[in-house]
């Protein structure tokens, strides 16, 4: 099976509309912001707002723990 790699410019802007697009969703919507809260990590996280139909890594997930919602939540541990 043959995979394509994106850039890595295309990559980060794909990662950061994924992001932007989670954070209106945090905003709008209560039910969705608690239920990622509670999310016990980032693959978790990724599944949930994949579930709403963000496509967003783990890994980019990571990368901006603690920035997504005002008061640093969700945070996941290392």
């Amino acid at each position: 099976m043959a995979t394509t790699n994106l850039p890595a410019s295309q990559a980060e802007n794909s990662s950061a509309a994924a992001l932007h697009q989670l954070k209106e969703l945090l905003e709008r919507d209560s039910a969705f912001a608690q239920a990622l809260g509670a999310t016990a990590s980032t693959e978790a996280a990724a599944k949930l707002a994949s579930e709403h139909g963000i496509v967003v890594t783990p890994e980019a997930l990571w990368r901006h723990r603690g920035t997504l919602v005002s008061g640093g939540l969700p945070t996941w541990r290392g």
